[in-house]
């Protein structure tokens, strides 16, 4: 009977701890995505780098200097926070107008645009290529995807039409600046200049395949 009692009692212990245990915490770890480094900052200099992200004061300043007309002229081409979402093009020919941005001596910003050349687009294994085809000033390189608009790492090249010459192999013939959208079938490529006085602003807009210069 003795025995009986005491063994009901431990019985009785034993489930009381039981039911006080608590159970095992199980944490789960999610592991942090690493954050792609985009493929344009594997190749831009550390001066150019810089040049890019001062793009958007000088920009600014420039604009803010241009007299009420022109900007009225020119309108969002000109515009830094013209900007739109969707910046992504379509292969092709494109028209291309380049509007110059210069300080004056006197302090104030002009504006000169050139005739309509061509430039081409298209989608290749390295990326978006950009060829300047037409006019002087021929330019070519790639726009690299950035968020709501492209970075483009480029190179003037010796001739009208030609691609020879890459970003980084003749760093005085370097360019680099950025492409957005800036309207319906609108885009525009502002390549940063040698200091905060300058800027050029290409327009771009497609043109049908039959009107495309040969060649």
């Amino acid at each position: 009977m003795y025995r009986r009692i005491v063994t009901i009692v431990l019985c009785s212990l034993l489930a009381a701890c039981a039911a006080q245990e608590k159970p095992p915490r199980v944490v789960l770890v999610t592991p942090v995505p690493i954050e792609e480094v985009p493929e344009w900052r594997k190749s831009i200099t550390p001066e150019d780098d810089a040049r890019l992200d001062r793009l958007g004061e000088d920009w600014g300043k420039l604009h803010a200097r241009l007299p009420a007309r022109v900007r009225t002229a020119q309108g969002k081409l000109v515009d830094p926070g013209a900007g739109l979402d969707l910046p992504s093009l379509t292969p092709g020919s494109y028209r291309c107008r380049i509007v110059r941005l210069r300080t004056t001596p006197r302090g104030a910003a002009s504006a000169r645009s050139s005739t309509n050349d061509y430039c081409f687009v298209s989608a290749t294994d390295e990326g978006v290529a950009f060829v300047k085809q037409t006019g002087s000033d021929p330019a070519a390189g790639y726009f690299y995807p950035d968020g709501k608009r492209y970075v483009f790492l480029g190179a003037r090249q010796r001739r009208a039409g030609e691609n020879s010459l890459g970003y980084g192999n003749e760093p005085a013939r370097d360019m680099v600046g950025v492409v957005e959208r800036v309207g319906g079938f609108r885009w525009r490529l502002a390549v940063a200049g040698a200091d905060a006085r300058q800027l050029d602003i290409y327009e771009l807009t497609p043109v049908p395949a039959d009107q495309q210069p040969r060649g």
